[in-house]
């Protein structure tokens, strides 16, 4: 069956592009010409396995956890729900009860799709750098218990922030997001970080299924890994 619509979730990279803030730049560049060498090809001199649009597996927070080329393809692909919590504040908490709205519609081992609308904030601000909403722990074993496949946010990370930023000033910490991410990749939740156009899915809607794939390069003992992260829409 082909699809009736196929959007892309995943960001654009650039150099020097908006990341995680204590990360280091991404920077690429030219390394041949085709007018010149008979060939274009790029370098990549700089670039996180967290670098724009990625996926995070268990060995990113768990010592022994699984690396991308230790977990099968199929679990980075999977029907699942987009839905909307663009209603958040910033640097407020999803709670369970946010969860809970959608109840009737996750199906254990859907991929979900949280859509805050924070990608629109893309940039070099406080709102998107620190203040995204943000799963916390109760919300994240309740997210275990509904045995879903995936987690998808439209923000920097599934967790808050973590008020590290050496050299500048003091910014809140937003929970405990190495507690969150645990209990998510400790249940083999793969979690898909820093997705943009999950508001082209719900096409107005609060909630629509689609099917995905966020499939990271496979770097041998990798902890993560970016993505070209897709959204397919099929006639019913």
């Amino acid at each position: 069956m082909k699809p009736v619509k196929v959007i892309d979730l995943s960001q654009v990279l650039y150099n020097c592009m908006p990341l995680w803030p204590t990360q280091p730049n991404l920077l690429y560049e030219m390394l041949s010409n085709a007018a010149r060498d008979g060939s274009t090809m790029h370098i990549i001199r700089q670039m996180t396995t967290h670098s724009g649009t990625h996926v995070d597996v268990p060995l990113h927070f768990i010592f022994d956890g699984k690396s991308v080329d230790q977990i099968p393809i199929e679990d980075f692909t999977g029907e699942g729900l987009v839905v909307d919590l663009s209603y958040k504040r910033a640097g407020e908490p999803i709670t369970t009860n946010d969860i809970k709205a959608y109840d009737g519609e996750i199906r254990p081992g859907d991929v979900l799709m949280l859509y805050t609308g924070w990608s629109k904030k893309f940039g070099f601000n406080p709102e998107y750098l620190f203040e995204w909403p943000y799963i916390v722990e109760e919300t994240a074993e309740y997210l275990v218990g509904k045995k879903i496949k995936a987690l998808g946010v439209d923000t920097l990370s599934v967790g808050g922030w973590d008020g590290q930023l050496p050299g500048h000033g003091p910014v809140a910490v937003k929970g405990s997001p190495a507690r969150v991410h645990r209990i998510l990749l400790g249940a083999g939740i793969v979690l898909i970080e820093s997705l943009t156009n999950l508001d082209l899915v719900l096409d107005s809607r609060k909630s629509r299924r689609a099917y995905f794939i966020y499939a990271p390069i496979a770097f041998k003992g990798a902890d993560g890994g970016p993505c070209r992260a897709l959204a397919m829409i099929f006639e019913r």
